[in-house]
C-alpha cells in the first residue's frame, strides 16, 4: 500500500506539471485566475459586465484607470491599465459646482462625444462643433445638460458653461459620467467626463490618452451596462 501511494504520488506531480506549463503557454489571463486574482469591486453590485474602474490616493490628482470585463466563462478580467489623472483636489464625494475634486462613487456610462469622429463607437456618439455646450449655469434649467445654440443666443449664460468644440484636444473623444444628471440637482457638479489627458490635473473629469479614449469607446457597449467606479484609496 505505501508504494501504490508513492506511485500515485508521482503521477499526481507528473499531472500538476503538465497543467502548469500548458496554463504556462496559454498565457497570464489563466495564470491570474489560479493565483487569485479579482476584481476591486464586488461583482454582485454591477448591472453589467463592463467596468472602468478609476483609483488614486486621497488627495492625490494621479492615479490609474483599468477596464475589467467579464468574459464568457463568466470570468473577469483587467483588460486595460493605464496612468489617468484626476481633479487637482483629488476624488471626493464632497463634488460641486466650482471645486476642482472628481466625484467619488459609481456612475453609468451611457453616451460619448467629440469633435473628433467616432464611427466605431458603440455607446451613442455626439459629433460636436462650436454651436455645442455643457451648461454648468446653475442658474440654468438646463444645468448639467447638453444644448445647441449659438453664442449670443443661448437661453443660459455662457461664460459659466463650456464650449464642447472649442475645447481642444480633450474633447477630441470623451463619455459622459452620468454623475448629477438623473436627477440633476443645481449646484451639486457638472460637466464630468473621461477626456483626453493634456499632461495636467483636471478641473474634476477623468483623463487619459487619445488612444485610450479611443480603446474605451470601441469596446464599451450599451448591451453591457458599462459603468465608471472613481475611488480615493
Amino acid at each position: 500500500m505505501a508504494d501504490s501511494g508513492i506511485r500515485r504520488g508521482s503521477v499526481l506531480r507528473w499531472i500538476m506539471a503538465g497543467i502548469l506549463a500548458t496554463v504556462a503557454g496559454l498565457g497570464i489571463v489563466l495564470l491570474a485566475e489560479i493565483t487569485g486574482s479579482r476584481p476591486p469591486f464586488d461583482p454582485d453590485v454591477v448591472p453589467g459586465t463592463q467596468v472602468v474602474w478609476v483609483t488614486a490616493p486621497a488627495g492625490a490628482d494621479r492615479g490609474t484607470l483599468e477596464l475589467w470585463q467579464r468574459n464568457r466563462f463568466r470570468r473577469w478580467e483587467r483588460t486595460l491599465a493605464v496612468p489617468a489623472w484626476v481633479g487637482s483636489a483629488g476624488i471626493s464625494r464632497e463634488a460641486r459646482e466650482g471645486a476642482a475634486y472628481t466625484p467619488e462613487g459609481t456612475f453609468t456610462l451611457t453616451e460619448g462625444f467629440g469633435r473628433l469622429p467616432g464611427a466605431d463607437a458603440k455607446l451613442p456618439y455626439l459629433a460636436v462643433d462650436e454651436s455645442m455646450w455643457w451648461v454648468s449655469d446653475t442658474e440654468s434649467p438646463l444645468y448639467n445638460q447638453e444644448y445647441r445654440c449659438a453664442e449670443g443666443e443661448c437661453p443660459f449664460d455662457t461664460t459659466l458653461s463650456e464650449n464642447l468644440g472649442r475645447t481642444d484636444p480633450q474633447y477630441n473623444y470623451a463619455l459622459v459620467i452620468d454623475y448629477n444628471r438623473f436627477p440633476v440637482v443645481p449646484n451639486r457638479g457638472s460637466a464630468f467626463f473621461v477626456h483626453v489627458e493634456v499632461g495636467r490635473p483636471t478641473a474634476g473629469c477623468v483623463a487619459v490618452g487619445d488612444d485610450v479614449m479611443r480603446t474605451l469607446l470601441t469596446t464599451l457597449e450599451p448591451s453591457r451596462k458599462p459603468v465608471i467606479g472613481i475611488y480615493a484609496i
